[in-house]
């Protein structure tokens, strides 16, 4: 494996120039204000004049506007420096970018998404390790231990090799959803706590609706299984015993009360067909009074009824106790990468620095309303909106850490990666196929479960191991993970 590192050599002078961009751009205050006095060049070069590419996507809709108004900001904080934008298109950006770097012509910042493609660049030598951005400082713009190697989603092979931009943790957050004054029409004053408790609900709202308004809508069942049993167990594999378990007593109870609740017309017909109205939709025209859903799903339905008295809750957990967590299987999103081949790679970490910066990261939220990677730099006015406490705040009670064989890097990656990108192995479309069309998912779980242990066994020949690398023994679903365990 190409393991280069090109622009690893940053000095103690790179450090320095990291936290001056933070003292910069402190008093830019990005969200109005006067203007600073400019500090120092932080080129590096004397003044002579350098110029940094940015590669990025130009998304959400705004999002050309705001990076340019950015990088002027940056260029304002750094005399000397001038920064190019180039915009690639989101479904070609990682071709573009390797076509970029193999034509001599790499970026000397560029957006790499997700962990498959940080992977996918940093096997290849071309993003360069940020480790010389780590003071105190800067790990302080961030959740306590989320930077940690093993769990922050941003290292390759030890290194530190992405910046975050959005929250880590909008994506794992599972919410239930619910209108409350339909909730009160037919007599509950609280969103269920448990299954029954939802089943019980949801059984009420439809009968005494006339087909008007139902009780539930199944939409993001997997959020539910995923709180259901010990993590890994979905995707495939439960890392607390290293084995395959869909078939588990807890997530098949779960399934067929789905199962159940649809061929007896408690949920809302119709969900389930191809084209089918989304179901913030739905929710907003008040055709169902609570379900399984998104964090982005909380604002779409806002938009649609703005009057709604649309509230947040946990999502419902077995009668018999909870038994694992929403699961947070990395800190971050991997986003922003600097390159190992940049001509000026003190001035572009710099730049990478800027974008970490928690007046970026305060700008990015008041343009686009997104919870950005720094907590600090919105929380506050977060706070202010019900909606969006209301996230926070199911987000803290209800995520773990969890262990991510694919970010340990310790054998097991490539067999992790491979069950959980098998669309033939998806969990949630096997439920979901039972629920739609009343079959029963035991036998389904148990068949995917034997497919994973074909794979298991398949993979020993190159792994003996495996099963170890596999196995979390002191993993507790209901607690944080650290590598410490």
């Amino acid at each position: 494996m190409n393991k280069k590192h090109g622009a690893g050599d940053l000095t103690r002078r790179s450090v320095l120039l990291g936290t001056g961009v933070v003292a910069t751009t402190a008093g830019c205050n990005l969200i109005g204000g006067s203007d600073p006095e400019p500090t120092s060049s932080g080129s590096g070069n004397g003044g002579s004049g350098v110029e940094l590419t940015l590669a990025l996507v130009p998304d959400p809709p705004g999002a050309s506007e705001f990076y340019r108004a950015q990088m002027d900001l940056f260029e304002e904080a750094n005399p000397g420096i001038t920064v190019n934008v180039i915009e690639n298109p989101a479904d070609q950006q990682l071709n573009a970018l390797e076509l970029m770097f193999q034509q001599g012509e790499a970026p000397d910042v560029f957006r790499c998404q997700g962990t498959p493609a940080l992977t996918r660049f940093a096997e290849r030598g071309w993003t360069a390790p940020l480790d010389d951005l780590v003071t105190d400082e800067f790990t302080s713009r961030f959740a306590e231990g989320s930077l940690a190697p093993a769990s922050s989603g941003l290292h390759y092979d030890g290194h530190l090799m992405s910046v975050p931009l959005v929250w880590g943790d909008w994506g794992p957050t599972a919410l239930w959803m619910y209108n409350a004054d339909i909730l009160a029409e037919y007599g509950f004053d609280a969103p269920p706590a448990t299954w029954s408790e939802m089943e019980e609900m949801a059984r009420a709202i439809t009968e005494e609706g006339n087909g008007q308004v139902f009780g539930l809508h199944p939409d993001r069942l997997d959020l539910m299984m995923y709180g259901s049993a010990p993590y890994g167990t979905l995707p495939n594999l439960d890392l607390t015993t290293g084995s395959p378990h869909l078939a588990d007593d807890t997530l098949v109870e779960l399934v067929e009360m789905f199962r159940r609740l649809q061929s007896e017309g408690v949920i809302i017909p119709g969900w389930e067909v191809e084209g089918a109205s989304p179901a913030f939709s739905d929710f907003a025209a008040g055709r169902f009074a609570m379900y399984p859903s998104a964090t982005w799903h909380v604002a779409e339905a806002r938009k649609l009824a703005p009057d709604m008295n649309l509230k947040l809750a946990p999502i419902p957990v077995p009668d018999s106790g909870r038994r694992a967590y929403s699961p947070r299987s990395a800190a971050f999103q991997p986003i922003w990468s600097m390159s190992s081949e940049s001509a000026h790679p003190e001035e572009a970490l710099l730049l990478m620095d800027f974008l970490a910066s928690i007046d970026f990261y305060r700008a990015y939220y008041e343009e686009f309303g997104s919870f950005t990677a720094s907590q600090i730099a919105w929380e506050d006015q977060a706070r202010e909106n019900p909606d969006q406490a209301g996230i926070l705040d199911v987000s803290a009670e209800t995520l773990r850490t969890v262990p991510n064989p694919q970010l340990l890097a310790e054998g097991a990656e490539d067999f992790w990666a491979a069950i959980t990108g098998d669309p033939e192995l998806r969990a949630i479309d096997v439920a979901k196929d039972a629920v739609i069309n009343d079959v029963d998912f035991r036998p389904l779980a148990e068949g995917i479960d034997q497919r994973v242990e074909e794979l298991l066994v398949e993979a020993e020949a190159d792994v003996p191991n495996i099963r170890d690398l596999l196995t979390f023994e002191d993993y507790d679903p209901l607690a944080d993970w650290t590598r410490s365990q």
